[in-house]
């Protein structure tokens, strides 16, 4: 399974001796502002955890956050006196996101989401992936999407289980 957009994910890096090309550097310890993340090519940020070495390997584990991997693409940068530094880009699939609105209006075939798209149909034929919620792992085909409601109606066919809850996460799949 790829990389997800929006889900947390540890990373794995090493670290090259600059004294001794190309070993790996064992034993360092990296505290605040040795690991930064660029998201979709803005400016870096330290991130939330820092990286640990693995055994004593030189091979380093970086836990990043559920919020650090929103994004489409990833870049960790990594430095430490005594290494060459990393960099580390990744990209997410950069399937497109969203949840769904509180809505008296939602059924297990039609709810209202915070997608942004105002074309009518703009997502129909597309692929509904929840990712959390009681509908995790359920996906359905979208038969229409009302690009002035928000509202997403799956094939005439194909209902979820159930409706929906507000704030449940799911991914598009364009096909």
């Amino acid at each position: 399974m790829g990389i997800r957009k929006n889900k947390a994910y540890t990373i794995s890096f090493f670290m090259i001796d600059s004294a001794n090309r190309p070993s790996r550097l064992s034993g360092l310890s990296f505290g605040a502002g040795d690991t930064k993340i660029s998201k979709d090519g803005a400016s870096f940020a330290n991130t939330t955890n820092n990286a640990a070495e693995i055994g004593s390997t030189g091979r380093y584990s970086l836990a990043l956050t559920a919020a650090e991997m929103n994004a489409d693409h990833v870049h960790i940068y990594a430095s430490k006196s005594g290494s060459d530094d990393q960099d580390v880009a990744y990209a997410t699939g950069g399937q497109p996101s969203g949840s769904v609105v509180t809505n008296g209006g939602n059924t297990s075939s039609t709810f209202q989401t915070d997608l942004t798209d105002t074309a009518t149909d703009y997502w129909k034929d597309a692929l509904i992936l929840f990712t959390s919620g009681s509908l995790s792992g359920q996906v359905k085909k979208i038969g229409a999407y009302n690009g002035t409601t928000k509202f997403i109606t799956t094939v005439a066919s194909s209902a979820f289980t159930t409706a929906p809850s507000g704030g449940d996460r799911f991914v598009l799949v364009d096909l």
